[in-house]
């Protein structure tokens, strides 16, 4: 069996380092590795490692959600890779639902035994006549987009992953940005159906439960159903959206009737008032004109994940 395992030592400003430096003293299986330079450059490696497979390969991922989805997107319809995980990052939210490595011990295990995996879903975005985008956990538009885009610049993010509250940046920047984002209208469509919101926030795109670092928006979400589940937030006051936030962590927020939820195979969205951010797995992707279309999908049985009994 061949390993890679594709480290990001930034995941986590500087977690992703540590925990290598650790895991890597106690393996005692051959394997390559190999570390990620710049943005975009795991889903490089991944494809490069994986293109001339002929029989099942195993990535480990030594990193956060932007590292998983870089790999993956190299990956995506590759029948004979299935992918690890070691949490490394900041949110975590991928290791909040897959199933993942905790130690060296579990890797060999997993590889010297009968490896158990499983088919997963992607989520996949496109905006307008651009590249379409795949999104293992989620995509958004409008306010969790803009967060994102502040936060992955924010030096508040480093001091709090410094002294081991990362999960707690993306609460931070929401607070922050409630006062400064404007919100849109938007319109969607899907089999036939039109639903029209006014003053909204954000439209999330989920392929599982949880973002924001532990927040679980998407409560039946699941990321092998063939369905993808929109969560719009409209309607709603800045500081009622600030107590949204919080109810999110306990799942009572599906009792506001400021949100409402669908549930696809695709979607099309619109939005209206003004140009609005859009992320996937909290990697910023870029601003959308008003008007233009998101065409939202789920592409079935695209990647292979360990499955929780190894």
């Amino acid at each position: 069996m061949q390993v890679l395992f594709i480290v990001n030592e930034a995941a986590g400003h500087g977690k992703g380092k540590k925990v290598w430096h650790r895991l890597q003293q106690h393996l005692t299986i051959n394997y390559d590795v190999a570390f990620t330079e710049y943005e975009g450059h795991g889903q490089e490696l991944a494809k490069n490692w994986a293109q001339d497979a002929q029989t099942k390969k195993l990535i480990v991922i030594v990193g956060g959600d932007g590292t998983i989805h870089e790999v993956v997107s190299g990956v995506v319809h590759n029948k004979l890779i299935i992918i690890g995980v070691v949490r490394a990052g900041s949110g975590n939210d991928f290791a909040r639902y897959f199933s993942t490595f905790q130690d060296a011990v579990q890797i060999e295990n997993y590889i010297q035994n009968e490896m158990v995996y499983l088919p997963m879903d992607v989520g996949a975005v496109q905006l307008g006549d651009y590249q379409q985008e795949i999104f293992v956990n989620n995509a958004g538009v409008g306010f969790d987009a803009f967060v994102t885009k502040r936060i992955n610049t924010s030096r508040l993010k480093l001091y709090l992953n410094k002294i081991g509250l990362g999960k707690l940046s993306y609460a931070v920047a929401v607070v922050r940005g409630l006062f400064s984002f404007r919100r849109f209208d938007v319109k969607i469509q899907a089999d036939n159906q039109e639903w029209h919101f006014q003053q909204a926030w954000f439209v999330a795109m989920c392929n599982q439960p949880y973002f924001g670092g532990g927040m679980k928006i998407s409560p039946t979400s699941k990321p092998d159903d063939g369905q993808i589940e929109i969560t719009i937030v409209h309607g709603i006051s800045r500081l009622k959206l600030l107590l949204v936030f919080v109810t999110v962590f306990f799942e009572k927020h599906t009792k506001f009737k400021e949100i409402t939820f669908l549930q696809g195979h695709q979607f099309n969205i619109f939005v209206h008032g003004n140009d609005v951010d859009c992320h996937t797995d909290g990697n910023y992707i870029g601003e959308i004109r008003e008007g233009t279309r998101i065409h939202s999908t789920v592409q079935r049985d695209a990647w292979q994940v360990l499955s929780e009994e190894h």
